[in-house]
């Protein structure tokens, strides 16, 4: 089985489709690996690291979609990307598909291409391994982000997030609690922030209560209750995610416009259209913006920042399937892994994901059928 990354740093990722150790382990099982130059540059890896364990480096997409039966993605194709896909191609990676545009989900439809989302993959017991370790590394980076964009000479309100004699801490309100915001809120208590998360799930929020032993308050999260707590925030964390679907909007501009002057919002949804009206993507060459006097930070590849760990982790959770796949071929590796076969998007020139078939208008086929 011929197996291909391609470099993505061109779209501003600085994380590989497979580290090193992820090529040995494939090249010892006699599959080929095809790797663009450069592509582990950004995570500090050389072309020769890979090389040394049996990769064959090339050096254009063309070539790597031309000869891999399956090609790696970190940021989800773009046109021109998904012009290069081969008929009957499996595309493993960061999709999005919810918030895709409708002209490229037609195009790889029409070549037949068996599309699994790292997003959506989820085990038997509902955990879903590649959201939630990079929700761990998510989460953690957020008091980084805040610290820094609070300072005044990067136009936050100059506060420090812990406390000091005298002074009380900063207050962070954190949305949602799902595994993304039980990282968050840990980061956040970590820094000695005020930490208060809203959810609407009483099983998940009694876990953060458990976690943090009682320090984190936790609220149902009422529009009554987001809009109390919006004008108190010195920062607000948006981890409202719904996998393989558009995030909800819960946080409206009106909310925005109460808060603080010099606050920071960090919409961690972002990848998936944003729980923020105000919301919009941004990049890690422009990673903020000013709406409402709310510093927005809305970088839709986070994770990319810490650019080694994020690859070692996205290449440890590959590498299984594609040994499962290259051993059992793709239909065989779906038959007897469910959890892959939750990941599928696309398969046969159907949409497999009924709510998105729904957005695009496309006719939906279940997997199994």
């Amino acid at each position: 089985m011929n197996i291909g990354v391609i470099n993505e740093s061109g779209k501003i990722e600085n994380r590989a489709g497979l580290s090193p150790s992820g090529v040995s382990f494939l090249v010892e099982k006699g599959h080929e690996v095809y790797l663009q130059a450069g592509s582990g540059l950004r995570s500090g890896y050389s072309n020769e690291d890979f090389i040394d364990l049996g990769a064959q480096v090339v050096f254009t997409k063309e070539e790597v979609f031309g000869r891999c039966d399956i090609v790696l993605n970190i940021s989800p194709l773009n046109e021109e990307e998904a012009e290069l896909v081969k008929e009957d191609q499996i595309l493993l990676g960061f999709h999005h598909l919810a918030v895709a545009r409708k002209s490229l989900v037609e195009s790889l439809l029409k070549k037949n291409v068996t599309m699994i989302g790292y997003e959506i993959i989820q085990d038997e017991d509902t955990s879903l391994p590649f959201l939630e370790s990079l929700s761990e590394i998510a989460g953690q980076m957020c008091h980084v982000i805040a610290g820094h964009h609070l300072q005044a000479d990067q136009g936050g309100r100059g506060l420090l997030i812990g406390s000091v004699v005298s002074v009380p801490p900063a207050t962070a309100v954190i949305v949602g609690s799902t595994i993304l915001a039980r990282s968050a809120v840990c980061a956040m208590l970590g820094a000695g922030a005020h930490t208060i998360a809203l959810g609407r799930n009483m099983d998940q929020l009694r876990e953060i209560e458990n976690l943090t032993g009682g320090r984190a308050v936790t609220l149902m999260a009422s529009q009554y209750n987001l809009a109390r707590m919006m004008r108190v925030a010195d920062i607000l964390i948006g981890a409202v995610l719904r996998p393989g679907e558009r995030a909800p909007v819960l946080i409206t501009r009106e909310m925005v416009k109460s808060m603080k002057k010099g606050s920071i919002l960090i919409d961690l949804a972002i990848d998936q259209g944003g729980c923020a009206e105000t919301s919009r993507p941004t990049t890690l060459e422009q990673p903020t913006y000013v709406e409402e006097g709310v510093t927005h930070y809305c970088v839709t590849n986070i994770t990319s920042t810490v650019s080694r760990t994020s690859t070692k982790v996205i290449s440890n959770l590959v590498v299984p399937y594609l040994l499962q796949i290259g051993e059992l071929g793709l239909q065989g590796a779906l038959e007897s892994n469910p959890s892959l076969g939750r990941g599928v998007y696309m398969h046969k020139k159907n949409i497999v994901k009924r709510r998105v078939a729904e957005r695009f208008g496309f006719p939906y086929e279940g997997l199994d059928s």
